[in-house]
């Protein structure tokens, strides 16, 4: 397995607390259950987030796959982007420590 890094950023109009639809939170919970289940099974080593997520914060997820084509359809498959909450770009990534 490969060692693989995404970035997600959330959509601006999520900047205001009061633009949250039930959508966006139901989307959001599923983002969060994902990764609370994927780290527990080993796929997901590390989740993170900057303080604050407006504006030039951002939401990290460092994981493994098989290659390529799987850490880009992982990535793009987060309930978060699939319902267009965040944006998300990945990276394959090495971890040193």
């Amino acid at each position: 397995m490969k060692t693989y890094a995404y970035v997600l950023k959330l959509d601006e109009r999520l900047y205001q607390d009061d633009a949250w639809t039930k959508e966006d939170n139901e989307a959001v919970n599923a983002h969060f259950l994902r990764l609370k289940h994927d780290v527990n099974h080993g796929t997901v080593i590390h989740v993170g987030r900057t303080e604050d997520p407006r504006f030039d914060g951002f939401g990290f997820v460092v994981f493994y796959a098989s290659d390529d084509e799987e850490a880009k359809h992982y990535a793009e498959s987060d309930p978060a982007v699939v319902g267009g909450q965040m944006s998300v770009t990945y990276y394959p990534y090495k971890v040193v420590f």
